[in-house]
């Protein structure tokens, strides 16, 4: 069984827009202790893939991040083996927190891993990238800071352990929609693509340019931000483009109070404990 780890965007700017209409963003993303399951077995056959999805996905399956890695990496498969993929979703759907890139990105590794697929790292961050701007940072499972559309990748030496309490509402939000809505751009900063960064230091520049814009349709992005920090947390923020809120903080007693309070204030969200990992 593979574990297929989420991330949350602790950081997000949006610095400019490509030709193409892809954003650029510098952000820092980590992966967290939420996984998808995936199985995956091997048998003879004719080059076939079959994705099995529990609970299913509102996805055509030749249109899901595995079916784009698989083709992409299919000419390194033998052409008469069958491959059948079991993913066990945990991960909400429209949440911002890399269901679906998570997937692929672990699927790409283990692909590699169980055919002895010999390409260069660079190589491998290519494919990535062509199945998704977010998929490269699985293939490190790292907390790491991110330039261009997602894909340039900076891994760091030394990150705080953080602990959290993600709420996912009841409802997704669109991401082209999100980005569609962007005005104004931030300056340019990469100060944070270092080798260390410190919980005081991250917990200070903690933004997301997309907040306040989803906000203004979304207030219940708003309510719940002010319920974690009516709650003891320290940083309260929503992940990517929504529509899951996280709140940071300091004991696990804590997180357990407002775990429950959560369940009885908002009874049809999501909530999920979790904490980084990889740092």
């Amino acid at each position: 069984m593979i574990k297929s780890y989420a991330k949350l965007n602790l950081y997000l700017k949006i610095v400019g827009k490509r030709a193409d209409g892809y954003h650029l963003l510098n952000m820092i993303n980590v992966p967290i202790s939420i996984f998808d399951e995936i199985k995956i077995d091997i048998k003879k056959g004719s080059g076939q893939l079959t994705q099995r999805f529990t609970p299913p996905i509102n996805c055509l399956p030749e249109k899901t991040t595995i079916y784009k890695a698989y083709e992409l990496l299919k000419k390194f498969i033998p052409k008469e083996i069958d491959i059948i993929v079991d993913i066990k979703k945990v991960i909400p759907e429209g949440s911002g927190m890399g269901g679906g890139s998570s997937n692929s990105g672990f699927f790409i590794k283990k692909l590699a891993e169980l055919f002895s697929i010999k390409i260069e790292n660079e190589l491998l961050l290519e494919i990535a990238n062509k199945v998704g701007a977010d998929v490269p940072f699985f293939i490190f499972n790292k907390p790491a800071y991110l330039e261009g559309i997602g894909e340039k990748v900076y891994p760091y030496e030394s990150f705080p352990s953080l602990k959290f309490l993600i709420i996912k509402p009841d409802f997704s939000i669109n991401t082209a929609w999100a980005y569609s809505c962007v005005k104004e751009l931030s300056q340019q900063d990469d100060s944070f693509k270092k080798n260390r960064l410190s919980k005081e230091d991250l917990i200070k520049i903690m933004e997301n340019d997309l907040e306040k814009i989803i906000e203004k349709k979304f207030f219940q992005i708003k309510k719940v931000k002010d319920f974690l920090y009516n709650n003891s947390s320290v940083k309260a923020m929503m992940t990517g483009s929504g529509s899951a809120v996280f709140g940071i903080f300091e004991e696990e007693g804590v997180i357990e109070e407002v775990f429950l309070k959560v369940k009885k204030t908002f009874p049809e969200y999501k909530i999920f404990k979790a904490h980084t990992i990889g740092a």
